[in-house]
């Protein structure tokens, strides 16, 4: 079966101490949490409060620097300098798995075309290589942007394909799949490419809304192709009933919910 994760630290409210026991993954922003604009002595502080965390491996990175790697002025000594740093920062701590956002791949209109594949290109194979010398997996996340280089799965996975560097891989956001009216079943196509997924409600925590039948299918899929990496619960929170937010009670309600849903799916 596949891991039941949890993104935080990406909002005041997802203090460590709060979250629900029972997760079996972690993930955490980079940007945010592991900054390469941190000096190494607060890094340094920074590193043992994370390790202090009562919480499960925190395997997996997302939120990428916001700085684009496409256009006309690109900062290629920026880019290397913050790439080079996080990715070491982050195999510190023992992260294997590394989401750099679609976003970060913007279509500069104006800007030859050509141009901004080979910016692309290069970028992401010096990420590629970043991330062997420090044992991770770089994961593209294609996020159903048309102002982007590759909005869907399936130009990412293209994409990726095109690069073709062993350590760089796709991963698999349930919320830009639904925006674009993506087919799931894309995923069967190269499931080796997929090492990691997001999945949210209807705005909020994956309990939130109507979207148990989309889920399980989705489930499904991961199921069919023997999936076993992390699904996270990257999305906002908010309360599910009267009075205070309360984020123990709404994270132990989430896991309670995909649990249930993730074991549906595998004993069909």
């Amino acid at each position: 079966m596949f891991k039941t994760c949890i993104l935080f630290g990406d909002a005041p409210s997802m203090d460590p101490a709060k979250i629900a026991p029972g997760f079996e993954l972690a993930e955490i922003p980079a940007e945010i949490l592991v900054s390469s604009f941190k000096s190494e002595s607060v890094w340094e502080k920074q590193k043992l409060d994370l390790k202090s965390w009562d919480l499960p491996k925190i395997g997996v990175a997302s939120h990428w620097l916001g700085v684009p790697c496409t256009g006309p002025r690109v900062d290629w000594e920026l880019l290397e300098f913050w790439t080079k740093r996080v990715l070491r920062r982050l195999s510190e701590i023992n992260v294997e798995i590394a989401g750099v956002y679609g976003l970060f791949f913007p279509r500069v209109e104006g800007f030859s075309k050509v141009r901004q594949m080979d910016q692309a290109i290069r970028y992401t194979n010096y990420i590629g290589d970043c991330a062997q010398a420090n044992n991770m997996k770089i994961v593209l996340e294609p996020m159903a942007d048309l102002g982007t280089l590759w909005p869907t799965y399936k130009e990412g996975l293209d994409f990726v394909k095109r690069v073709d560097h062993p350590y760089v891989r796709i991963m698999a956001d349930l919320n830009y799949f639904l925006k674009l009216n993506q087919p799931f079943d894309v995923i069967k196509e190269e499931p080796e490419y997929c090492l990691h997924c997001h999945i949210a409600g209807e705005g909020a925590q994956p309990n939130v809304g109507n979207l148990r039948e989309t889920h399980k299918a989705f489930f499904r899929v991961l199921r069919d192709i023997g999936y076993i990496r992390g699904v996270s619960c990257a999305c906002p929170w908010v309360s599910t009933e009267a009075g205070e937010f309360d984020l123990k009670k709404e994270t132990a309600k989430t896991l309670a919910y995909v649990k249930k849903l993730r074991d549906e799916v595998y004993n069909e």
